[in-house]
């Protein structure tokens, strides 16, 4: 009987070992956020320090395709002021400006292909190069066409002044364009 009631025992301290074991390995995972965003956007993200440059990375993803991702019959100026800074938002919006007559009498669809980030922090801020190709659709003089472009969207970034805001915003920008030879 004795010896029943030791080895019971002992495989319950293993068990609760085990236990304390496997939870200290989950507490060191890192977590899984399902994140709703004030432009009503939902993505499944992983929690991360803020300084870190997924979050940068993922900033400026988020001003690519706000900026970059247009239709000639809509704006879309909600995403503009999410991930943008005042500053950010004239820059933008004077780019916009520049390209809306084009983009009205070509009737083009333009979307970001691909694109590759790379981070650096210089003087204390945080910068991102995103480099990508555009696919642009539209009609130009009655005829259907498609062509591609590479891209360069230089940005300095911004720590967000709340935590309902990105936690980057874009606060100054540089755009380059070139069309592509195939």
């Amino acid at each position: 009987m004795f010896c029943r009631w030791l080895v019971l025992h002992l495989a319950c301290v293993a068990a609760l070992l085990l236990g304390l074991f496997f939870a200290c390995l989950y507490m060191q995972m890192p977590d899984r956020v399902i994140i709703l965003a004030r432009d009503h956007t939902v993505y499944l993200g992983n929690s991360a320090p803020l300084d870190s440059p997924r979050v940068i990375e993922d900033a400026a993803l988020r001003a690519v395709y706000a900026l970059l991702s247009r239709r000639c019959d809509i704006r879309n100026e909600k995403a503009i002021f999410f991930a943008f800074t005042r500053r950010g938002q004239a820059q933008a919006q004077a780019y916009l400006n520049e390209t809306q007559e084009m983009f009205e009498k070509r009737k083009i669809f333009q979307e970001v292909e691909s694109a590759s980030v790379e981070t650096a922090v210089l003087n204390g801020q945080p910068h991102a190069l995103v480099k990508g190709i555009l696919n642009r659709r539209g009609i130009y003089f009655g005829h259907p066409y498609r062509h591609r472009r590479d891209f360069a969207l230089m940005m300095r970034l911004e720590r967000g002044k709340s935590d309902r805001e990105l936690p980057f915003k874009v606060a100054g920008m540089r755009y380059w364009e070139e069309e592509q030879n195939d």
